[in-house]
């Protein structure tokens, strides 16, 4: 894998100079920029990435973000682990529930951002809000092409802050089941890099199309992890994910640039 893939740094640093020189240039000449991808002129059309519906865009860029962060990630792992202890229907109420509550929640604070930009004077005429989902985008990108060389490592220091964390869990009603459980991954996913991703998405998409395909992305890394997650560790390369996942964050972030270049909003 490592032969046939550029060394993380190099490719981290490439990406960086490449999305901020892109995004330098579009903040420098806002009005060259637009001209240069106006979508109707340049007549630009990839579905759910360039030139599509709002919703839609929204809807693919948070389903394939959400999915790629969280495989992996600690609360696919407390998923997992308690799936192997409890019964997996609980588990996967309480799971998703907290992760459906806790997008409902990302996905209020950027629009709380998006507001916030349309009431504070900007004369520039750029749309902050954008702006910043872009850097944080990037950032992300970066900070997940730049740790993807050591992903297995990391993987296996977030299996074991999961077993920490369910190692005290003892089993009970259903019902007080499924509210430990959702306990447990609403206080591991506050702050987590998909939660700042979804608000980062939300304040530059359509709110309505960042929930549905967060909700479905988590629902569908949730139903791996209780389902077959222990198998799929067995054959799921760590690092390719990572390397999908913080290409992703780039290409959404050019594509936010895109869209804030042809003047194109949000619904």
């Amino acid at each position: 894998m490592q032969g046939c893939l550029p060394a993380s740094s190099s490719w981290a640093a490439y990406a960086t100079a490449a999305a901020l020189g892109l995004g330098g240039l579009l903040a420098a000449h806002p009005a060259a920029a637009s001209e240069l991808f106006n979508v109707q002129q340049a007549g630009a059309f990839i579905p759910g990435l360039v030139g599509d519906d709002p919703v839609r865009e929204g809807f693919v860029q948070a389903l394939l973000l959400i999915f790629f962060s969280e495989i992996g990630d600690k609360t696919f792992f407390i998923a997992l682990l308690l799936a192997l202890q409890q019964p997996r229907s609980l588990v996967f109420a309480g799971t998703f529930g907290a992760l459906a509550v806790m997008t409902v929640i990302s996905v209020g604070l950027g629009r709380v951002l998006h507001l916030l930009d349309e009431a504070v004077p900007n004369s520039s005429g750029l749309p902050l809000d954008d702006i910043i989902a872009v850097l944080l985008l990037i950032w992300f990108g970066v900070q997940t092409l730049r740790s993807a060389a050591s992903a297995d490592e990391k993987a296996a220091e977030e299996k074991e802050e999961a077993q920490e964390v369910v190692s005290g869990l003892t089993s009970g009603a259903a019902l007080s089941m499924v509210a430990t459980t959702f306990a447990l991954v609403f206080a591991a996913e506050w702050g987590d890099k998909s939660f700042i991703a979804t608000i980062a998405l939300a304040a530059a998409s359509s709110p309505i199309g960042v929930i549905g395909g967060a909700v479905l992305g988590h629902g569908v890394a949730t139903g791996i992890a209780v389902l077959g997650g222990s198998i799929l560790g067995k054959y799921l390369d760590e690092k390719v994910v990572q390397y999908v996942g913080g290409s992703l964050f780039l290409l959404f972030a050019a594509a936010s640039i895109y869209d804030i270049a042809a003047g194109k909003a949000p619904l």
